[in-house]
This record gives C-alpha cells, structure tokens and sequence, in this order.
C-alpha cells in the first residue's frame, strides 16, 4: 500500500515540477532567499527532476502491471 502510494506522489510532484518550476523553487527556498528569482539553470534542473521523477514512477509500477493483470479479466 505505501508504495502506490510513493508512485502516486511520483507522478504528481513530477508533473507538477515540470509545469510550475518557478513555483516549486519559492517552496525550496521561502526560508532562505528574499525576493529573490530563480535561474535558468535551477528552472531547467528542477523540470529535468520532473521528468526523473515521473520515469521513476513509471519504473516503479512495472512490479504491479502482473498484480494488476492478476486480478482482471486476464487470468
């Protein structure tokens, strides 16, 4: 159960990374930096973790696809 789980946060945080990088920058750095704006090298880096994160996922459920299968209509 928590490693659904852990794949569903996968795939949210990664696509949310890559769509809002600037957003989750301000969440990584609210305590440190003060009206500061990021890079184009952190903005890159940060949609680059994105789309590891959600291969990662990917990766991840291959495990589940015969569990899956199992208990379907494909026996």
């Amino acid at each position: 159960m928590i490693m659904v789980l852990i794949i569903a946060f996968c795939f949210w945080y990664g696509g949310y990374a890559f769509k809002n990088p600037e957003k989750v920058w301000e969440y990584q750095h609210f305590l440190t930096v003060k009206d500061g704006t990021p890079t184009l090298f952190s903005i890159y880096f940060i949609k680059a973790c994105g789309i590891l994160l959600i291969m990662t996922a990917i990766v991840m459920v291959f495990p589940f696809i015969e569990v899956i299968l199992d208990k379907t209509i494909f026996k």
